[in-house]
């Protein structure tokens, strides 16, 4: 069990939606909740690091990428009971615009996969509709800086 999983209190991410010329910049999960799904690029906020701080490292570390954030888009819950019900994970997650800065990736272990997609063509396997929903919520914004 790692110290995310079966938290004492929800603990607080942030996710990102960094867009380059080529696209949305995504990610596929290595590691639960969302394992083997695509997601954007995001994780837990550091001691004494403020939530754009965060997006930065977790973006960088995760894809190779440096970016700078634009704009807060939304904020949820994520909350994953395990099969007896109890609260295996649970994540405050506020989400952010953000311009790529650089474009070439490198994913953060040789296993990984990071892509570049457009906001109409987003993977079937997406880790959760809400992602899927939220990406679209700003795709004027998306195809705006796509277009830059």
């Amino acid at each position: 069990m790692n110290e995310r999983s079966y938290p004492k209190f929800p603990i607080p991410g942030v996710g990102a939606i960094v867009v380059g010329t080529k696209g949305v910049l995504l990610v596929r999960r290595d590691k639960d909740p969302g394992k083997g799904l695509w997601s954007i690029p995001g994780g837990g906020v550091e001691i004494g690091e403020t939530q754009e701080e965060s997006v930065i490292r977790e973006v960088e570390e995760e894809t190779g990428i440096l970016c700078e954030v634009l704009d807060f888009v939304s904020t949820a819950d994520l909350i994953t009971p395990d099969e007896s019900g109890e609260i295996e994970f649970h994540y405050l997650l506020n989400h952010y615009l953000a311009r790529a800065l650089t474009e070439t990736i490198k994913p953060e272990t040789p296993e990984a996969e990071v892509g570049w997609f457009h906001p109409d063509a987003l993977p079937k396997d997406m880790a959760n509709p809400r992602i899927t929903n939220i990406i679209l919520s700003v795709r004027d914004a998306i195809l705006s800086l796509i277009a830059e």
